[in-house]
């Protein structure tokens, strides 16, 4: 497996500040009136994020066969599609739920599906199924998108 290169770490971290600033946008503007699209904004950007963390698995799936074969390469590959789909969709729930019903309710999806993602990646990259360093970028990712997501939660519950 090869290692992570740089640039996608710089690009992470960058692809981070659209969502602190939607963040920071509803908690610190004092008038009602943007917070919705605002709102819609940042849990639109936290779906696609979601979305993309699953194309990384959908990526390594259809990835070029090793040269070595293991017994549990067929359901290493099925369980990589199934975490590709899996959170596209969602994602898509959550920003339906925030368009249809109520945006607050489509935070609380995303901050439920976004750890709990990062712990089915744990499990993958304990058995050699993701590049060296992924999980340590995932978890600063993981970490900063959940605390802007409880952040959000908390500012418009109370």
């Amino acid at each position: 497996m090869k290692r992570l290169p740089f640039v996608a770490v710089v690009l992470a971290i960058a692809g981070l500040m659209p969502l602190i600033l939607c963040a920071c946008g509803i908690v610190f503007f004092s008038s009602g009136v943007p917070i919705p699209n605002l709102m819609m904004a940042f849990v639109s950007y936290c779906a696609v994020s979601l979305a993309f963390f699953g194309a990384v698995h959908w990526g390594l799936a259809l990835e070029p066969a090793p040269v070595i074969v293991t017994s549990s390469a067929d359901r290493t590959d099925i369980t990589r599609l199934v975490l590709g789909v899996v959170p596209a969709f969602v994602g898509w729930v959550a920003a339906y739920t925030a368009f249809a019903w109520m945006p607050v309710a489509g935070v609380a999806i995303l901050a439920v599906a976004v750890p709990l993602l990062a712990l089915l990646e744990r499990q993958s990259w304990r058995m050699g199924a993701l590049p060296t360093g992924y999980m340590g970028l995932r978890w600063i990712v993981t970490a900063v998108t959940e605390c802007c997501l409880l952040v959000v939660l908390v500012a418009r519950l109370f």
